[in-house]
């Protein structure tokens, strides 16, 4: 037997460690001293000890270990359990690399000596849209680019024109505790959407966006990751000339190619005159 300072060096752990491990049922040791408390380990307990330590570096919680030791746990479940870890894993990834794309679009505005784009906010009246939209239940960007690409794709494919651009129309939150949703629409005809709908075997669906009095709406010339500069130019209008949102963003997508630097959107909000 082994004193626990001994095991812990062997195994290369802090003694706290193996303590809190006894506390919840991981690892217990192999005797307790009655009289002082002191724990007790065997050798034989170091494989164990390694198959917890190498599921904490897979990032999984110490309850989740405890299942899998215990034998309470199908190999099918552990499978879906390091499936869902990896999944976890790549979100994080991809926000990280969305942060860093923000970070060198803003240096390069600043090494450029780019001054802040001047938004001039218009009030305007938009027609009716009819079309199709795909429904994303994510406000992830590259998710929402990678549809719009499908989206395109399927468009040039099919030989149908859209009679408008692209638009992305983004549904307001009920609380922080509501996922944020999407909605594609590519405004086409009637008969075309038939055709686009058949094709999508029912991802796309049929859409129909009411005519709109008054949209407060503003062009951002630039990286996207940029625009809550115009978002910012917006409310600034709003509460200067009292206006409510009413409804849904809309997002148009003017021009988008390989240089996002230069790509060009316009920005919508439904709103109307405070009473």
């Amino acid at each position: 037997m082994l004193k626990i300072r001994d095991f812990a060096r062997l195994a290369e752990v802090s003694m706290t460690t193996l303590r809190y491990y006894d506390e919840i049922g991981l690892l217990k040791p192999i005797q307790v001293d009655p009289e002082t408390g002191y724990r007790f380990y065997s050798m034989d307990q170091l494989p164990s000890l390694h198959r917890i330590l190498a599921f904490r570096e897979l990032g999984l919680g110490l309850t989740q270990i405890v299942e899998i030791l215990d034998d309470g746990m199908s190999p099918e479940a552990v499978h879906g359990m390091l499936w869902l870890r990896q999944a976890q894993l790549q979100q994080h990834i991809q926000a990280e690399q969305e942060q860093l794309v923000r970070i060198e679009a803003r240096l390069r505005s600043l090494e450029q000596g780019t001054c802040l784009p001047a938004y001039e906010v218009v009030l305007k009246a938009v027609k009716p849209i009819t079309g199709v939209s795909l429904h994303l239940t994510t406000t992830d960007v590259a998710s929402q680019a990678h549809w719009i690409g499908a989206i395109e794709s399927m468009l040039q494919r099919s030989g149908v024109k859209p009679i408008d651009h692209l638009l992305v129309l983004h549904a307001g939150r009920e609380d922080e505790h509501t996922p944020g949703s999407v909605e594609i629409v590519a405004p086409v005809d009637a008969r075309d959407a038939t055709t686009l709908i058949t094709q999508s075997e029912g991802r796309l669906t049929r859409c129909e966006l009411p005519a709109c009095p008054h949209m407060a709406s503003t062009f951002h010339h630039g990286h996207p990751s940029l625009a809550p500069l115009a978002y910012h130019a917006l409310g600034t209008w709003m509460e200067n000339n009292a206006y409510t949102i009413v409804g849904s963003r809309r997002k148009l997508r003017l021009r988008r190619g390989e240089n996002l630097d230069d790509a060009l959107t316009e920005i919508q909000f439904p709103v109307e005159k405070l009473a």
